[in-house]
């Protein structure tokens, strides 16, 4: 490691080095945070630029590269729950429902202080922002450390998140020690911030979870949140199948004036969180009134599942991925094709499943598209009731999402 002339950490090449997520990079990545150095490394959010928390040179020698003016606190990774305690002094009993809920995840956590840390990481309130990322590598490396690592976006103050390490290492170049190269990220929401002083919970920043879904995952009270029920539709890449079934039943729930009473998202089991849905998806959902041009593919999670109240899926295969993802979910884990006779208990037989349209014609896809649209009508308010029961029995019995299971508050 090189040193500066006054004695702070630095580095003096002009060519910024990418090490890969595995055992030997990370340990690069260690040795370069045990010297002081800043590293950026990614999340499964965005980006970050990443020091010794506990080290106030490395933060002031961050704040520098940022090239921030105003100030203000750095959020932080910790290597787990119970790491929680190293940082916070009294963590109120809200604030630990977050955190066994809804870490690891994108979810920051403030709570008290603990007294002795760095300024540079206690807000004005005396209270610390930290989270357990889902990412391996940034899940890793603290504990590596044995300390806390500063979460801060990869970019210069005032301007947008990178997304692309070769961006930030153009960016950044002379200042960074290394890039922990996880290749290009989908622009995504940061983490959300939540309050986890008090009940209600407060949102400090709605980003990558939502309030609704804070809600269904804590079991407990979050202001402006609503612990509706969650239908959550899957398929193999969520590009194409899954997106217009979402899209489909999005319409119906607003024909029958119920948008704000159930919440609808679709996911992949072998998703990449990159891009959106194919063209002939948004071309063939258009055609039927329903914009999905937004849409970003996203990866299947065991939160994700664990979260949903009904997960909807195309296929055998897919039910038996969904159950190895989160083998709690098999039992709320349904086929589109014959969904109204599964639901009430009479199944269906044959081999049942909704035909993949990928690389196939428009005219594939029009016939998928209407499959979906007559097996949702159908099906409808038998889903809609299986959801809301399960909803209704999480809440009563004061449940929140924990470690693969419902756990008792």
């Amino acid at each position: 490691m090189r040193l500066q002339n006054h004695g702070q950490n630095s580095v003096n090449s002009s060519v910024v080095r990418k090490v890969r997520p595995d055992d030997l990079g990370l340990r690069e990545a260690e040795a370069a945070l045990r010297s002081g150095l800043v590293i950026a490394y990614p999340t499964e959010t965005q980006y970050g630029l990443g020091t010794d928390a506990l080290n106030p040179d490395a933060i002031a020698h961050l704040d520098e590269i940022k090239e921030r003016r105003f100030g203000g606190s750095f959020l932080v990774l910790i290597e787990s729950v119970d790491a929680l305690d190293t940082i916070s002094d009294g963590i109120p009993e809200p604030a630990q429902i977050v955190a066994r809920t809804c870490w690891p995840g994108p979810v920051t956590l403030m709570t008290p202080a603990r007294d002795g840390l760095p300024s540079a990481i206690v807000g004005e309130e005396g209270l610390v922002a930290a989270r357990v990322s889902s990412y391996e590598a940034a899940l890793r490396l603290p504990a590596m450390l044995g300390k806390p690592i500063i979460s801060t976006s990869a970019n210069l103050a005032g301007h947008p998140p990178l997304v692309d390490p070769a961006g930030i290492a153009s960016t950044f170049k002379g200042r960074l020690e290394l890039i922990i190269d996880g290749g290009v990220l989908p622009l995504s929401s940061p983490s959300s911030i939540v309050d986890g002083r008090s009940l209600p919970l407060k949102v400090v920043r709605e980003g990558a979870v939502t309030k609704n879904s804070i809600a269904r995952l804590t079991g407990v009270e979050v202001e402006g949140g609503k612990a509706i029920p969650l239908v959550l539709l899957v398929c193999t890449g969520n590009a194409c199948r899954s997106p217009m079934a979402e899209g489909v039943l999005r319409t119906l729930l607003r024909e029958k004036g119920l948008e704000d009473q159930v919440d609808v998202a679709s996911a992949g089991v072998a998703a990449v969180n990159w891009g959106s849905s194919t063209e002939e998806a948004q071309m063939t959902a258009w055609n039927e009134g329903i914009d999905i041009s937004v849409h970003k593919p996203r990866q299947l999670t065991p939160q994700m599942a664990r979260e949903a109240d009904i997960i909807i899926v195309m296929s055998e295969q897919h039910r038996n991925r969904v159950g190895l993802i989160d083998p709690g979910s098999r039992d709320r884990t349904f086929i589109l094709k014959g969904l109204k006779a599964e639901l009430s208990g009479r199944g269906s037989a044959g081999y049942r499943k909704i035909e993949d349209p990928i690389g196939r014609s428009q005219a594939v896809y029009r016939k998928v598209l209407k499959e979906m649209q007559k097996e949702l009508n159908r099906s409808f308010d038998s889903l809609i009731a299986f959801a809301a029961k399960r909803r209704t029995h999480v809440a009563s019995a004061g449940y929140g999402i924990q470690n693969g299971s419902e756990a008792s508050l």
